[in-house]
Parts: structure tokens; C-alpha cells; sequence
């Protein structure tokens, strides 16, 4: 008996065909899936939901699926380099670990429900520099992640190519924290699609990331901003000199207490967006740091006594 579903997160569809026992088959990117459930009493092979008469059973924390993935992603005798492994999780609060290696050529694909319908990793992920950190094109999709601390939810160090968040949550500490995302060098096609950065509801003014996605150091291109919102101090934080060639922010909420895009390397290019701030944005820069050559269709709000401002301001004859 088996059970198929067709969902789509962003630009990524994920095909799911599951049997009675949960298991998925076959992976149409040709490698492996594994499973992960945080309420498991005790790790299983990885293999499956599990279920009576079932032994293929699933492991209890993500670290030990990507450590089992990227072992079977690279093996001579797959001869996988060029396909895709899966993994699925799901956990109600009970996914808490700070993870330094990401699954590479893999996604990770929430399923199951935690006030939302998908499951919820608490920690802090400081991923380390590729060979060791494994970052290289992985995807995750459909996960909330709540910030373990008041530092960095993810910190992608350095090299790290093609990773990717579509339909995923972030929730700072209820106290605050520094960063949902830092990208710190060279983390070249990174994408965050559809999904949103929030502040904390528990504590609204004080339960805020400091900023909601910086990108730091060179060689940051063709990252994609696209289909989400974001809430924070400080929006997006690009510095000066990233070499963030062919990146776009598209479709996206960004609401700040003060600055919502700080493009200081004007390179970013923003269309169809909605800038929100907090500050006295009559002097746009206090709302809004970009290349307005780079800009259509966008507009910023604020608490200033002028009602809003195009991007850029339309030409007066």
C-alpha cells in the first residue's frame, strides 16, 4: 500500500511516496533517504518511520543522518557525486543540537507539526569551512529553526557554495539575538526563498535578531533574496566589497526598527519589495541603504511625517 504527495517549497518540489511504514522510495534524485524523528526513544538505522514488525527505524538527531549522508554521498562504490540524498525529520522541540556540518548535495525536508507544520531546531550552528564543513548545496526546506543563544542561529564560515532555505522560520532568543544568518566569505549562490525571519512573540521590542541576514567578505555571488519577510533591526546587511555580483532581492517584506536593506557594496539589485521602518525615514538613507539604479518598484514606509518613498523617487519635470 502506498501513499503519494506532490509539495512544493519556493522553486524546490519535493515527491513524496510513502508505505505503510513511512518509508520513501524511490529518492528520484537517484541516492538516499533517511529519517530522522527527535521523539524517538532510542536511534535507529535511519532507514524509515518505523512501525510494528518494521526494523528500519529512524534516527533521533539530525547529527548522526548527515554524518551517515555524506558518507554514502561521496562512497567510489555509489558513484553519487553528482546526485542528491534526503533527508526527512520531524520533532515537536525535541531537535535541539548545534550542528557544524551540513549534508552536502542534500536536502532536509521537514515533515510532521510543532505549532507550525514542520518541525523546530533549537540551537546554534557555526558550520565549519568547506572540505570539513560539507556545505556544499544543501537545501532545507519546510524546518523552523529558534535560536539556541543571543549569537548566531547560522554562521557559514567560509567557501560554503549553494546553500539554501526555502519555506523556513527563524525565531531569536526571547532576550534577542545577533544574527538569524551571517555569511562570512565566499558563500556563493546562496538562496533564502519564502522564507521569514520574525522577532520573538514573547517578547516583542526585545525578542529581535540585530540583524536578520549580514553578508560579510568576498566572493558572495548570485545569492537570491526572494518571496519572504523579514523582521529585525537591521534587515539584510550587505558590507562594502563583498563582490556580490547577480544577486537579487525579489517579492520580499523587510521590516526594520531602523535600516531595512544596507547594501553598503550597491550591488544588490530589489524589485517588487516592501521596506517597513520604524525610524524617521524622511531622509531615505535612515530607511534604506541601496543603489537606487539597481531598484524598481520599491517602496519604503516609515514613521516619518512624509506618507512614503518610491525607490527611486520619480522624476519631477
Amino acid at each position: 500500500m502506498a501513499w503519494r504527495e506532490n509539495a512544493t517549497f519556493g522553486s524546490v518540489n519535493v515527491l513524496k511516496q510513502l508505505n505503510l511504514y513511512g518509508s520513501v522510495f524511490p529518492n528520484p534524485y537517484g541516492a538516499q533517504d533517511y529519517f530522522v524523528d527527535g521523539n524517538a526513544v532510542t536511534s535507529g538505522n535511519g532507514k524509515g518511520w518505523g512501525g510494528a514488525g518494521n526494523t528500519n527505524t529512524p534516527m533521533n538527531t539530525l547529527s548522526e543522518a548527515i554524518t551517515a549522508s555524506n558518507l554514502t554521498i561521496v562512497a567510489a562504490g555509489n558513484r553519487w557525486w553528482a546526485r542528491r540524498n534526503r533527508i526527512f525529520c520531524c520533532g515537536d522541540q525535541e531537535l535541539t543540537e548545534n550542528l557544524t556540518i551540513f549534508p552536502e548535495k542534500c536536502d532536509i525536508i521537514g515533515v510532521g507539526f510543532d505549532v507550525e507544520a514542520m518541525p523546530r531546531i533549537t540551537g546554534d550552528h557555526t558550520i565549519a569551512a568547506v572540505a570539513t564543513g560539507k556545505a556544499r548545496s544543501t537545501r532545507w526546506i519546510n524546518c523552523g529553526f529558534m535560536a539556541g543563544s543571543t549569537g548566531e542561529t547560522f554562521h557559514l564560515t567560509t567557501d560554503h557554495m549553494g546553500i539554501e532555505f526555502h519555506g523556513c522560520k527563524f525565531w531569536p532568543l526571547v532576550t534577542g539575538s545577533t544574527h538569524a544568518i551571517r555569511l562570512a566569505d565566499d558563500n556563493r549562490g546562496f538562496k533564502f526563498i519564502d522564507s521569514d525571519i520574525y522577532e520573538h512573540a514573547g517578547a516583542p521590542g526585545t525578542g529581535i535578531y540585530a540583524e536578520g541576514i549580514k553578508v560579510e567578505g568576498n566572493g558572495q555571488h548570485d545569492m537570491v533574496f526572494r518571496g519572504g519577510s523579514i523582521y529585525a533591526t537591521e534587515g539584510i546587511h550587505i558590507v562594502a566589497a563583498t563582490g556580490g555580483y547577480n544577486s537579487i532581492c525579489r517579492d520580499m517584506i523587510v521590516r526594520a526598527v531602523a535600516i531595512t536593506i544596507n547594501d553598503a557594496a550597491s550591488l544588490l539589485v530589489i524589485a517588487d519589495t516592501s521596506l517597513i521602518s520604524d525610524a524617521d525615514a524622511n531622509t531615505i538613507t535612515a530607511g534604506a541603504v541601496v543603489n537606487a539604479n539597481l531598484c524598481n518598484r520599491v517602496f519604503l514606509t516609515h514613521s516619518g511625517s512624509e506618507e512614503g518613498e518610491w525607490i527611486p523617487q520619480p522624476q519631477t519635470d
